[in-house]
């Protein structure tokens, strides 16, 4: 497991749905938790992965309109469900899911990578 996805498995009381660390032209589902494993085919996987990469790819444009400063993470919000890209190279990164209710630790969770990878 790559070290970010170690910090995220290892993140305080919530327990991740599914960690998967992503490259450019593959995946490795690092983590998976059980009541999840059974909800997501290898296609499913596979075409989250490409819609995932196809998104960070555009998003380098929209980055750099943002201007200086580290890009963190990206988050989406479901109903019950957060999901999180954390970057780590270009067209690099770390995706992650979550349940999700008000309390999350949203926070504290990008804090906790952000400080993984300034240990580089």
């Amino acid at each position: 497991m790559s070290e970010i996805a170690d910090t995220i498995h290892d993140f305080g009381e919530s327990t991740p749905r599914v960690v998967a660390d992503l490259h450019s032209t593959t995946f490795e589902i690092e983590y998976i938790r059980d009541d999840v494993a059974g909800s997501y085919s290898d296609r499913d996987l596979d075409k989250a992965y490409k819609l995932i990469m196809a998104h960070t790819v555009t998003g380098d444009d929209f980055k750099s309109l943002i201007g200086e400063g580290r890009f963190n993470a990206q988050t989406l919000f479901f109903e019950d469900i957060i999901v999180f890209f954390f970057p780590s190279g270009r067209y690099e990164g770390v995706f992650a899911s979550f349940d999700y209710d008000d309390s999350f630790p949203v926070n504290d969770l990008v804090r906790a990578v952000s400080e993984t990878r300034s240990d580089r």
